[in-house]
This record gives structure tokens, sequence and C-alpha cells, in this order.
């Protein structure tokens, strides 16, 4: 691994290392996002920046690296980065739902395939990156094996957003 990929390994990991203990902290009720800014509480303000970066620089990011190609280290860097601070953001709102009390509990219904979908293309998107799957595993893998998933995945986070949103806005 190249000493690039390597420092980018390592605040990518801890980035997720950071997801993973404010999670742990607001479950065990040691943080508390509950608390309102304007009309919305602050891991409904996270959720929503979050998942309108992930949206909106999806296909920003895939017309980019098409047509300019100069720049597409520029470009994966804010896809990495931003995909996993928007990970984090995701994570505080769906950490502050499920830590709520069983009498203002949610429906997980579709947030919870929406989290788990978030889940897995930060673990694709981890493994494409960074080459995880060993050599000797790769030989049972297509080529673009990683990259398939990785697509597929996003496709049903668009999917899931929108309705999740429309669920909660009552339009659905």
């Amino acid at each position: 691994m190249s000493l690039q990929k390597n420092k980018t390994f390592l605040a990518a990991s801890a980035i997720l290392l950071i997801t993973f203990f404010i999670i742990v902290f607001i479950l065990l009720d040691w943080v508390d996002t509950g608390f309102f800014i304007g009309p919305l509480r602050f891991n409904h303000w996270m959720v929503i920046i979050g998942t309108f970066f992930i949206a909106v620089y999806t296909p920003i990011f895939y017309f980019m690296k098409r047509h300019y190609s100069k720049r597409v280290q520029s470009l994966l860097n804010i896809h990495i980065f931003g995909f996993l601070i928007s990970f984090l953001f995701v994570s505080i709102h769906f950490a502050g739902q499920i830590a709520r009390p069983p009498q203002f509990y949610p429906e997980l219904g579709e947030g919870i395939a929406l989290y788990i979908t978030m889940a897995l293309l930060v673990a694709t998107g981890f493994l494409h990156r960074f080459q995880i799957i060993p050599k000797k595993a790769q030989k049972y893998y297509p080529p673009h094996f990683n990259r398939y998933y990785h697509v597929s995945i996003t496709t049903a986070f668009y999917i899931i957003i929108m309705i999740h949103i429309f669920l909660n806005l009552d339009i659905l």
C-alpha cells in the first residue's frame, strides 16, 4: 500500500472508529442528540445534511470522474471522506432514534433497512478503495465484483431513502 493510500486508510479508519464511539455514547445516553435547533432535533439536522450530501454528490462524482479524469484523486478523496462524515451524521440520527425511551420508540421499518444499506455502502467502498480482500480470496471474485455491489447498493439507497422520506412526511 502506498504512503498516500496508507494515510487515507488511517484517516478513514479513524473516522469509522469515531463513528462507533459516538454511537455507543448516544446509546449509553452519555450524549444527548434530542435537543432542538430551530424546528428540528439535532439528530434530524445531522441526517438531513448527511443524506443530502450523499444524494447530491453521488451523481456529481459519477459524472465528474468520467469527464475530468485529471481530478479523479481529488474527487475520490471528497467521495471517501464526505461519505464517511455523512455516515457519521446518519449514525448520529440512527443511534438517537434507537436510544429513545420506549413510550416514544420509532417504528424502525425502512429506517433500519436504510441504515443497513448505508453500512453496506461504507463496507463495500472501504473494501474496494483499500483492496482489503486477501489475494487468495480474490480468485473467487470477478474483477468488478465489489464495484458491482457498491453501485447496486447505491441504487437501493436512493429507493429506500425516498420511501423513508415519503413515509415520514405522510405522503405514502
